[in-house]
């Protein structure tokens, strides 16, 4: 693992947007992200920088690959960020849940390195509840995915909740190659049942784009990956 460049920028609903820049973010590890002392005079975070601004899309790309990040407030996601590799970008910031900042809220990231085998999955709900599920594979196995903040499953985490869109943010193309459960994520009910699937996406070589979802979620429901090897 290295400490990389990782890029990006927020946009808010008066039509303005703040670049975002941390020049050494260590692969691997959840890292605030600033933005850019270059254009903002200091580095701050979201919050700090335009309290009261509302947020309506945004953008992050690390310089080897990513698997997520979002807007923290007081230990609970309050909106999930698009993310993507350096050099593999096709459209940019991208619309995101709209949210009046508040001073304190901050801009987590997880950059990862072009070998790194996690699989992210965001799930955004009707009520506007938004969620990140993640898992490392290691060998052949069935790997649940869960709460990148609990550490609880789809089920425990989202009970009741309905999802309406979902991100599934993949490793490498030889990683993916390894995945059998859709090429990506499968949802299953408390029976054990296939509910919903999400194919992965490369980072590394295509930005993420959502994908339209119904699923009512209950308790005991799972969000699984399953890899050959």
């Amino acid at each position: 693992m290295a400490n990389v460049q990782v890029t990006g920028s927020i946009r808010f609903s008066d039509g303005s947007s703040v670049p975002l820049l941390n020049a050494a973010m260590a692969e691997g590890t959840l890292t605030e992200l600033q933005t850019d002392s270059g254009f903002t005079t200091v580095a701050q975070g979201l919050g700090s920088y335009k309290p009261g601004g509302s947020v309506v899309g945004g953008f992050i790309a690390c310089a080897n690959n990513a698997s997520y990040a979002y807007i923290l407030r007081q230990g609970v996601i309050l909106a999930t960020i698009p993310v993507g590799a350096t050099g593999a970008v096709n459209k940019g910031e991208m619309p995101m849940k709209n949210v009046r900042l508040m001073p304190g809220d901050t801009i987590q990231v997880m950059a990862v390195t072009a070998s790194d085998r996690e699989i992210s999955v965001y799930a955004h709900c009707s009520d506007g509840t938004q969620q990140i599920f993640a898992v490392t594979p290691s060998g052949g196995a069935t790997n649940t995915l869960t709460s990148v903040i609990t550490g609880n499953g789809l089920g425990e985490t989202l009970q009741g909740k309905t999802i309406t869109e979902v991100y599934c943010n993949g490793p490498s193309a030889a990683n993916v190659a390894k995945i059998s459960s859709a090429g990506g994520v499968v949802f299953l009910n408390a029976q054990g049942s296939p509910i919903g699937a999400a194919h992965a996406t490369v980072v590394a070589a295509a930005q993420p784009l959502p994908v339209s979802f119904n699923t009512n979620v209950q308790l005991n429901f799972a969000l699984q990956c399953v890899t050959t090897s």
